[in-house]
């Protein structure tokens, strides 16, 4: 009784109770359909199975388009295909509800000008940066993510790693008391709590006092963890809000296609010369206020600079949608002061409009150019094949590959679809480990004492091809050292997989994996 208690109360029961009832809905409007005949201006009478067969054709058309798409990947692809042969007409309403990755042209448009005006603003605000400093494989990842994610490189910031929820909660709280012109923040997850109220206190206090608190969330991230009038009550402080991609059950298809593209990113940006990004959402599990799933690690950064800048425009072009406000000038938010640094610091976004997979590349950037070790920290290890292939062949290539995944989850099927990518990376020579004293939340990948990037793109389908993402790429200087310290510190705390381990995985465990690794593209 009381793990049924605790099952309802979690966002996963919820979202899957609403996701249960849209498809239930789909069956629904399908067996009305092809169980009767439909009457069309009164004259035409059209038998069931005919509608049947129309939509089979459609279905096959569809699994069609889908193998001839190039920016798919080729097991998202064969997922989909699959379905659609499996179960024709529910299949084909499933995909066009929820796996086709194309956004209305309306939405899409209006995300992607707000896209290019925020490159030219940065274009325009980028500082030449002498960067005969960066080692060949820096400058490949700095030069890959300048040309196709629009991020310059920055020398003129101070930087900061929070190797805790609890040290950045502290800066994030003494950063907004400082604010006097304008604060913006922009997150996945809200909900309320202690570090809810005490962010809220503030921004209350600052809109008062004539700063303009902007504030967008979204939609999804916090469906059950703030009341539903939430804006409301933020508006009525002074507060312009605004939630990304509101769910709402409708007869359109393209207001459920786009249901599939999150706003996962973790931006706050004060008076545009401090900002702070990572993996960190706004929720007291993350500073270990409340213990869910034990201990939970998690990690943050803090910029003060001409870097910031990036955070700004990343913001702004998702004002511009979220709130149908122009912005007629991104300039008047570009920081007024520079730092001394010790580090070329790269922070850039990922949008699933462009299907340039920016947060996998520069993953595989990192990868690729290793010569002694990567070290990889990830809530969700749930990849492709290109992955695996890249972690592996750089495994066999003597490089040192280690990766920390949770040692307690926060969903069970995530949990044990992660695990099933273990046996082929372990025989490959990657080392694999789990965080023994709770969740691994961070999102983190270092190398060779270069490059760290630390961000909120886990290391799944979700992440790398559907949500908007953003993540901060830093090249040399303390950054670097202190992530492979916090690194070298997780690593004490967490267990080792071994050949043995994975040999004592029960049957029916594996019968599962199988199952949920087939629909992993999806899920």
């Amino acid at each position: 009784m009381k793990l049924l208690k605790r099952m309802s109360a979690s966002r996963t029961f919820k979202l899957c109770i609403v996701i249960i009832l849209q498809i239930l809905s789909v069956f629904f409007i399908v067996g009305s359909l092809v169980s009767k005949e439909t009457v069309l201006f009164n004259v035409v009478k059209i038998p069931g199975s005919m509608i049947y067969n129309i939509v089979l054709i459609i279905d096959i058309c569809l699994a069609a388009s889908v193998f001839a798409k190039n920016d798919l990947n080729p097991v998202y692809k064969m997922t989909w295909i699959i379905i659609l042969a499996a179960v024709p007409v529910i299949g084909t309403l499933i995909y066009l509800l929820w796996g086709d990755r194309k956004i209305a042209r309306r939405k899409a448009l209006e995300i992607s000008n707000a896209d290019e005006k925020s490159k030219r603003a940065l274009c325009e605000f980028e500082q030449q940066v002498d960067a005969s400093a960066l080692s060949g494989g820096e400058k490949a990842s700095a030069r890959y993510l300048r040309k196709f994610a629009g991020a310059p490189v920055f020398k003129n910031t101070y930087a900061e790693y929070f190797p805790w929820g609890e040290a950045f909660f502290e800066a994030l709280l003494k950063e907004l008391e400082k604010a006097e012109k304008f604060i913006f923040i922009e997150y996945f997850i809200v909900k309320n709590g202690y570090m809810w109220d005490k962010v809220y206190e503030i921004l209350v206090k600052k809109a008062r006092a004539g700063v303009d608190v902007r504030f967008v969330y979204d939609a999804l991230g916090s469906l059950f963890d703030v009341s539903e009038d939430f804006w409301v009550e933020m508006r009525k402080s002074g507060i312009k809000c605004y939630k990304f991609n509101p769910i709402r059950f409708s007869w359109k298809l393209t207001d459920y296609t786009f249901l599939n593209h999150r706003d996962h990113r973790k931006i706050c940006v004060i008076d545009g010369n401090t900002g702070f990004t990572g993996g960190i959402n706004i929720s007291d599990e993350y500073i270990n206020r409340v213990e869910r799933f034990g201990k939970w690690k998690d990690t943050a950064v803090m910029l003060k600079g001409d870097a910031v800048y990036s955070l700004t425009t990343t913001f702004l072009k998702m004002w511009e949608y979220v709130s149908r406000e122009e912005v007629d000038d991104y300039r008047k938010y570009a920081p007024n002061f520079k730092y001394d640094a010790d580090c070329y610091v790269q922070p850039y976004d990922d949008s699933p409009l462009d299907f340039e997979n920016v947060s996998e590349n520069s993953y595989f950037n990192v990868i690729y150019r290793a010569r002694k070790y990567v070290y990889i920290t990830t809530p969700y290890l749930v990849i492709d094949n290109e992955m695996i292939t890249a972690l592996s062949l750089a495994a066999k290539s003597g490089v040192d590959v280690k990766i920390i995944t949770p040692g307690i989850p926060d969903k069970k099927y995530v949990y044990y679809l992660t695990q099933s990518y273990y046996a082929e990376l372990i025989r490959a020579g990657v080392k694999i480990y789990e965080y023994s004293p709770g969740f691994m939340h961070a999102k983190m990948f270092i190398r060779d004492d270069e490059q760290a990037i630390v961000g909120s793109a886990n290391m799944d389908y979700r992440s790398l091809y559907l949500h908007f993402e953003n993540c901060c790429s830093f090249y040399g200087g303390q950054v670097v050292k202190d992530v492979k310290e916090d690194f070298d510190i997780i690593l004490s705390e967490s267990r080792r997989i071994t050949e043995d381990d994975l040999a004592a995985v029960p049957r029916k465990k594996k019968l599962l994996q199988l199952l949920l690794k087939f629909f992993a593209p999806v899920m």
